[in-house]
């Protein structure tokens, strides 16, 4: 190739990708701008209603669906919210966590789940749900980098962040869900009769299975554990760490080895799997991890004594 021609096509690609650099760049700041305004929806409205008023916070319930649709966090404080999100796990979860202003006195509700502490295979993949946060979000962004969730691509590109949510912020923009005025993060669940029936079927079906032999902490779950309560300790945050009822727990293991860590770390930490063994009533349940509205108001109960006993 002549020489001529070798530098036409530098300036053609430099000339291209400057384009492409400046398109993306004006899609994102609309996107954002859009994004700005949304208050529904796990495709972001619920997280940003979260980061508008965590300041003024005096109790966050943090964790999975488990803690989305078991915890009635109004019962407990008027100045509260539950940022629980389907598919959540320590990641994510801990990193809007560490988003909490610092030095205000807080309630912190953060559910561990402990089959997933003692997974191997766990890598933190689930923070990728907060990917439109990445260059809005200091905490975000930093927790991003450290976990390797990011690519050059991403960084160069920012709409990219935004992939697999933009339809769902569009929807949430102009038709929301939520009046969020009245709205604090509690979606619970009401089971239809067909549900209790498939539900009552299963359980009646599940077989016992045997437990791991061996239980090595996951990595990444010994970091957060560990970033979240220094995170508390130093700025005036009461941490609580709980796990939610099972219908059925086949494997006790877990919970234990998982409260031997905690106790060691001198956490605060609630194993209320079992809470419901004096009452199998299939009325407070959905499935086997997951409570009905009926449950939650139950488990709520229990939550909201347990704070006042351990005040």
């Amino acid at each position: 190739m002549k020489k001529n021609s070798l530098i036409y096509v530098l300036k053609l690609t430099l000339i291209v990708v400057l384009i492409a650099y400046a398109l993306d760049k004006i899609v994102y700041f609309g996107l954002e701008e859009l994004n700005k305004n949304v208050f529904t929806g796990q495709s972001g409205g619920k997280v940003n209603q979260f980061l508008k008023e965590k300041d003024d916070l005096d109790l966050i319930v943090f964790g999975s669906s488990r803690a989305n649709h078991h915890i009635d966090n109004q019962q407990l404080s008027n100045k509260s919210f539950n940022i629980g999100m389907d598919g959540a796990k320590i990641a994510s979860a801990a990193s809007l966590l560490m988003t909490l202003p610092k030095n205000k006195e807080q309630v912190v509700l953060f559910h561990l789940s402990p089959g997933y502490a003692y997974d191997s295979l766990y890598d933190g993949d689930d923070i990728k749900a907060l990917s439109k946060l990445y260059n809005q979000n200091k905490v975000i962004k930093r927790e991003f980098d450290n976990l390797n969730k990011t690519t050059f691509l991403k960084k160069f590109f920012w709409t990219i962040n935004f992939n697999g949510s933009t339809l769902g912020l569009l929807k949430n923009y102009f038709y929301p869900k939520n009046d969020v005025k009245n709205y604090r993060g509690f979606d619970p669940i009401t089971v239809t009769q067909q549900q209790k029936d498939i539900f009552k079927k299963l359980s009646a079906q599940s077989a016992n299975t045997p437990c791991p032999k061996n239980y090595h902490l996951n990595a990444v779950y010994k970091k957060y554990i560990d970033d979240i309560d220094t995170f508390c300790k130093n700025n005036n945050k009461r941490l609580i760490i709980f796990t939610a009822p099972i219908y059925k727990d086949n494997c006790k293991d877990d919970d234990n080895a998982l409260g031997l860590y905690l106790s060691k770390k001198k956490i605060t930490y609630w194993n209320l799997t079992d809470i419901f063994k004096n009452n199998r009533s299939l009325e407070n349940w959905r499935d086997n991890s997951h409570l009905s509205n009926k449950g939650a108001d139950i488990f709520t109960d229990s939550i909201k004594a347990r704070l006042i006993i351990n005040n």
